[in-house]
């Protein structure tokens, strides 16, 4: 049938097969929807063949303005983007031009917001905004170019992405995206095409032309609520229906790119945009394992969460994201060393073993649980224990196989996975308990079932029983001799399920600096620099704190003591450094114009003898290494450094300033870095401010190393601190806790039952109450003797070894015996000498009396142990000694 010219769309020039009164197909009708509204007079309708270009490729390349356009890279929302060269500069950029059909006072507000709202975001996942400016009575946007494409393009070009490379680039976008949420920017518009591929092979976050700030409510031309924006395959159901949206909006727009980059499909699809959205709105993805056989159940969980239809139930901020995709991304897992993995087992042993051995012991009694199965050998006998057995099997086999990890191991951050990182599996999980515990039994059984007579229980086979217990738990530690760095610390149960135990992933979390001031904006009818509104001369005729009135950002000017900057330096696009904007002339002088990161000099960090925890300054000295690194290879570096030059963003990032920072009482002082001893030393200088009562063990080597100018090569360095950011760097209260409590309790509950259940309602004071407190008291009694025997061998004692902890001294160095008897009588001897008041009364037949004192002892001593927990680094008897915890 033949189509007339008003059987088609107006605007896109579509066939229609049902009349409209706007003449519109249903596609642009719905578009109108996911626009914003804009006056009547300022609707634009494009004519049969009319371009929103104002060149096209053929016109390409021209002249335009103080630029060369290049070529053509694309079309946005809001105009098209070409590649140029700044003629005065050579810097290669890309321009943003608005649409010529879309000029008017509305939209040219639209489109600069974007600008504005893109320049307030500075991360290395973000493109960069270096200006916004009229050429030619037409507004512009200078971009940093991506010049390889998009994701979009990426998928067209060859098709589903490997799973490990479609993670990396969505950690890639959940960083961009994270540091413009904390810049107060929600992007709103997350999908392939808006994700930009640098020349690194890094993924960019770009196109803020449907962002929304989350701070500023001074700028009007938002989204009015119930005004629908976006993309509706990459859309949040409540950003299509028009509802307040928060950060979870973008995590679901996340979700939907990172099917699309497995699948090159969208989670949702029809035949045109009003289904896509009912779809959206209403139907389930499509199953991703059908799609993607090879994808990993585990990822298809994390994607499903991303797209749940409601935002309570999606990951609630992007660092719980970042840590569930860890796993599936190209970075290698680090395989968990034997002393981690020693302390997780024990740890989820006692969980999945002890637990079921008290519960049985209260309820049957030691006879029916541990020796009727000796004594009769029957399995009706051995019901109570094939049943303790069963309870901890199915632990293991549960927590391990479907979840990964037992209790423990989530303490400590390991994680069980195949060779090929997906989950065990029951079976596999279950295979890796039974080695270790049926060696154990098939040890202990024989043994004691050949010592065993009908006669009956004498004490030859009570002290057998506890012998043969001790011997068989060391048989697992025999069969973990094989496990080494190289085979990734693989024990006998590893290799025969095919499975392994490394440490989890975590994204690195940064400490946030909070600003001693807010950022100074000008006054009215304040004096303009070239296109800058002066703010505040921090040096006179030297260095200005000036604001760009269109993008309302901060920058620095610094006046030029050359002729010209150099150019590795102005294309310069790090984030250890600024970014250089362009060059202003005024009079007789000339000025540079570098972006204003709002943070704190270093300096004022550690003004007055101010030291830093080892937290925050682990990720400053890798941050310099880096940078110094980069900077020589490129020969930008400054010939001297101090620590006036060191920058400290508010987003905890540490970056290099081209001159030192002018508000300081007293200037630091500086060191010439132009060879590798000079910038040991530069570093240095920084580790040294660091608090030695916070710094673990395992960075004492390196900063002593670096102190001395040990490393051959500065790359060297920078790969170790590199490394030292996923090292345990604080004292957890869970950790702390775990060292306090955790063998006391144990013993304690072990010593209870046993009392308990072979003695109860033989004498009136063997209650639960006084069975409790007398087992308390002669567990730590033991303790405490143990501990002291402990120290003159080891100079540590288990639980500390077992959770990884060392005792410092004030001056930040391992304590000395001496100190750790000290130490080791503060917590203790409170406890013995009321303990032998304790027993006279014991031994007076005071019983009530015995347990009132009891208790009195033993309530302060565990509060002081709880104040321990709540102050890990430092309890009250650390505080006393003139000690500190510190990790290993």
């Amino acid at each position: 049938m033949e189509t007339f010219e008003k059987d088609k769309c107006k605007r896109c020039g579509a066939a229609m097969s049902v009349k409209s009164a706007e003449q519109l197909c249903p596609a642009c009708l719905m578009s109108g929807v996911l626009r914003p509204p804009i006056d009547k007079a300022e609707t634009v309708s494009l004519a049969s063949g009319e371009s929103i270009l104002r060149y096209e490729r053929s016109d390409l390349p021209c002249e335009f303005g103080g630029y060369r356009l290049l070529g053509l890279l694309g079309r946005g929302g809001m105009g098209t983007v070409y590649e140029a060269q700044q003629a005065d500069t050579g810097r290669r950029v890309a321009l943003k031009m608005l649409g010529q059909q879309l000029d008017s006072p509305d939209l040219r507000q639209r489109f600069l917001r974007e600008g504005r709202l893109a320049a307030g975001v500075n991360h290395p996942n973000s493109l960069y905004v270096f200006g916004s400016e009229e050429i030619e009575g037409h507004p512009v946007i200078t971009m940093e170019i991506a010049s390889s494409g998009t994701l979009k393009d990426r998928l067209k070009q060859g098709g589903p992405l490997p799973v490990a490379e479609a993670v990396d680039a969505i950690l890639d976008v959940i960083s961009g995206l994270e540091s413009a949420f904390a810049a107060g920017v929600l992007h709103r518009d997350i999908k392939p095409s808006n994700c930009f591929v640098s020349s690194d092979g890094s993924v960019k976050v770009g196109d803020f032309g449907l962002s929304v700030s989350t701070l500023s409510r001074t700028d009007t031309f938002v989204t009015a609520h119930g005004k629908i924006m976006g993309t509706p395959a990459y859309s949040s159901p409540e950003q299509l229906r028009g509802d307040a949206l928060d950060l979870r909006a973008d995590i679901y727009s996340v979700g939907a790119t990172l099917f699309t980059l497995l699948t090159n499909q969208a989670p949702f699809d029809g035949e045109n945009v009003i289904q896509v959205v009912a779809n959206a709105v209403n139907q389930k993805p499509k199953p991703l394992k059908e799609l993607r056989k090879e994808c990993p159940a585990d990822l298809e969980r994390v994607i499903t969460r991303c797209l749940a239809k409601e935002p309570d139930g999606r990951y609630a901020d992007y660092t719980a994201l970042r840590n569930a995709l860890l796993p599936f991304s190209s970075k290698e897992p680090e395989p968990a060393s034997m002393k981690i993995r020693v302390s997780t087992g024990w740890v989820d042993y006692l969980i999945a073993f002890f637990i079921p051995y008290v519960a049985l012991m209260v309820l049957v009694g030691p006879v029916k649980l541990l020796i009727e199965p000796l004594v009769e050998g029957t399995l009706y006998s051995a019901r109570y224990h094939i049943l303790l057995l069963g309870v901890g099997f199915l632990y293991f086999s549960v927590f391990e196989g479907v979840w990964g990890a037992g209790l423990g191991k989530r303490l400590k951050g390991l994680r069980v996975v195949r060779t090929d990182g997906r989950a065990p599996g029951i079976a596999r999980a279950l295979l890796r308990i039974l080695i270790p515990i049926g060696c154990i039994e098939a040890f202990r059984i024989p043994i004691m079932m050949a010592t065993i007579s009908d006669a009956g229980w004498t004490g030859l086979q009570t002290t057998m029983l506890i012998v043969t217990a001790n011997i068989s738990a060391w048989i697992p530690i025999l069969l973990t001799l094989i496990a080494r760095r190289e085979n990734g610390f693989a024990t006998v149960w590893d290799l025969a399920s095919g499975t392994r135990v490394i440490v989890k992933p975590k994204g690195i979390v940064r400490p946030s600096i909070t600003p001693v001031t807010s950022p100074e904006m000008p006054v009215k009818g304040a004096v303009s620099l070239g296109p800058y509104h002066v703010n505040k001369e921090l040096v006179p005729g030297k260095w200005i704190a000036a604001t760009d009135p269109v993008l309302r950002r901060q920058v620095w000017l610094l006046r030029r003591t050359s002729s010209e900057l150099p150019l590795p330096r102005r294309n310069l696009a790090r984030h250890g450094r600024l970014r250089w904007l362009q060059k202003v002339e005024a009079g007789d002088a000339a000025w540079d114009a570098f972006e204003a990161t709002e943070g704190v000099s270093f300096s004022s960090l550690v003004a007055g003898g101010k030291r830093l925890p080892w937290s925050s300054l682990r990720h400053w000295l890798h941050d310099i290494s880096m940078e110094l690194w980069d900077a020589t290879g490129d020969k930008t570096l400054p010939a001297e450094l101090s620590l006036d030059h060191v920058w400290i963003t508010t987003q905890g990032y540490a970056i290099l300033l081209d001159e030192p920072w002018p508000d300081v009482e007293t200037h630091a002082e500086s060191m010439a870095v132009g060879d590798l001893a000079g910038q040991q030393r530069f570093l240095n200088a920084i580790a040294e401010c660091v608090d030695s009562t916070s710094l673990p063990l395992h960075a004492r080597g390196v900063l002593d190393n670096l102190k001395n100018g040990k490393f051959e090569k500065l790359s060297f360095l920078t790969g170790i601190l590199y490394g030292l950011q996923d090292k345990p760097a604080e004292v957890s209260r869970a950790i702390r806790a775990g060292s306090i409590f955790m063998l006391p309790l144990y013993i304690s509950i072990a010593v209870f039952v046993g009392l308990y259940s072979g003695q109860r309602g033989q004498v009136w004071w063997h209650s639960f109450e006084w069975t409790a407190i007398v087992s308390a008291m002669w567990v730590l009694g033991a303790i405490a003797l143990i501990q002291l025997m402990e120290l003159p061998l080891f100079r540590t004692i288990a639980s500390h070894n077992i959770f990884r902890l060392a005792v410092m001294n004030a001056n930040g160095q391992r304590a000395r015996r001496s100190l750790l008897f000290i130490r080791w009588a503060i917590v203790w001897l409170p406890l013995f000498v009321p303990m032998v008041l304790v027993a006279l009364l014991i031994k007076r037949a005071e019983l009530t009396a015995a347990f009132v004192c009891a208790l009195a002892i033993l309530i302060p001593w565990i509060g002081a142990a709880g104040y321990a927990v709540v102050h890990p680094n430092r309890g009250l008897h650390d505080r006393l000694a003139g000690t500190w915890v510190v990790r290993q």
